[in-house]
């Protein structure tokens, strides 16, 4: 089945923040109703007529380069959103969805243990079921930097104001040359009364992926809760969440995952899922079990039509490869934004931290200002105006084409002068 201009219409009555889908037209990509060739498996980072194939499948209007905030959905997960939503409203011949499936897809995916994965809105409620439910105590000391998102950072604000915790923070280093300098900084700032480390995965800030297998290791030898806000990497590193082994994982597979926005996940270690309480109680809200985070009244099951595709998408193109290729981008990006004078490259330079986001800033232009004229050739980009600073972020996800980089570098290099 695929999507006409009555089940766009229908998507965007019924889920407000999709209202621009009635507007949308694909260009330069299929047709609406043709039927897709296969996605290609396993194509090498720099094998463009693969990626061109496979960036065919997204609505994109302008080149997207803000991932990091919001995915664009390929239409399998369009029509698989649509398709269910569509059957629902028919009442009598509603579609259910295989939460069995869906989990142990998730969990595969993700490198889960069995069990542990529960699907929740977003990141910034996957992290406030952990600050919320671990029994944070007065005098506990919660460690994290100053490049925090704000949804993962309030959680530990509240919880600190509330039961009289202390919240710490500190800049790690930007731009390391070894995992040793990063992994020293949050050693620094251990005291007796440490309960939790609370580390992003990848840096919303700048790209910087830190060493969170190696910090969870040094956590837990000092009895240190581990609570990783992994909002970037499901859909742009292949994870292994198992060989992480942190208590916490947080994560938005609407970013890279490219699943309906409103889906989020929160992977938990299996030792720690009985002691967390949720963060809302429903059905089963005192078992040992994950889907005690799950149940938070009437939610919207259409959504998980929509990741259990998501997640097909990704497998059938291989994670492996996408996160080559996006990595193959960035530092594409990163390359030529260096040699653009009057570009400073905020993101790590060691390829070892660098992800899928490139910021940087330019000679005598705010960040605003540089999104403004970038907006006008259609460029979609992401301001970092948190904490003071003014990046401009750069996403490179599967659907963005090295034409698509050098002339968004050309275009800043012009700014520049």
């Amino acid at each position: 089945m695929t999507l006409s201009r009555r089940d766009l219409l229908a998507l965007a009555a019924t889920t407000p923040g999709l209202a621009w889908l009635p507007q949308m037209r694909p260009v330069q990509q299929q047709s609406l109703g043709a039927a897709a060739p296969p996605l290609p498996n396993s194509p090498g980072p720099d094998d463009e007529a693969e990626w061109q194939r496979i960036a065919r499948e997204f609505l994109i209007e302008g080149v997207h380069l803000n991932t990091g905030t919001y995915g664009a959905m390929p239409m399998s997960v369009l029509e698989a959103t649509a398709r269910h939503l569509r059957a629902f409203e028919r009442i009598t011949r509603q579609e259910g969805v295989d939460r069995v499936a869906l989990h142990t897809a998730l969990e595969e995916f993700l490198g889960a243990w069995p069990g542990s994965v529960a699907v929740v809105r977003n990141t910034t409620e996957a992290m406030n079921i952990v600050a919320a439910g671990i029994g944070i105590a007065a005098g506990d000391e919660i460690v994290t930097t100053t490049h925090e998102h704000i949804g993962g950072m309030s959680c530990w604000e509240l919880a600190a104001k509330r039961h009289g915790a202390v919240l710490k923070t500190f800049t790690p280093p930007l731009d390391p040359g070894h995992e040793d300098e990063l992994t020293a900084a949050w050693l620094a700032e251990v005291t007796p009364r440490t309960r939790v480390w609370s580390i992003s995965h990848v840096l919303f800030t700048t790209g910087l992926k830190q060493p969170v297998a190696r910090l969870v290791q040094l956590a837990r030898e000092r009895g240190i809760v581990t609570v990783i806000d992994g909002a970037h990497p499901p859909g742009m590193l292949a994870l292994d969440i198992r060989q992480i082994d942190a208590d916490f994982y947080a994560s938005s597979p609407h970013k890279w995952l490219l699943a309906p926005k409103g889906t989020g996940l929160l992977v938990t270690r299996p030792d720690r899922i009985a002691s967390t309480w949720p963060l809302i109680a429903s059905g089963e809200w005192d078992v040992a079990d994950v889907r005690k985070f799950e149940h938070v009244g009437t939610g919207n099951d259409s959504l998980l039509a929509g990741l259990a595709a998501a997640v097909a998408f990704h497998q059938k193109i291989g994670r492996e490869a996408i996160e080559a290729r996006v990595r193959w981008l960035a530092t594409r990006l990163d390359a030529a934004l260096r040699a653009t004078p009057g570009v400073r490259v905020v993101s790590p330079g060691s390829a070892a931290f660098r992800t899928a986001m490139v910021s940087c800033t330019v000679s005598g232009r705010t960040g605003p200002e540089l999104q403004r004229e970038l907006a006008r050739d259609r460029f979609r980009t992401r301001v970092i105006a948190e904490h003071g600073l003014d990046y401009l972020r750069l996403s490179t996800h599967i659907y963005v084409l090295p034409q698509d980089l050098d002339r968004v570098v050309e275009r800043l290099a012009a700014l520049a002068r």
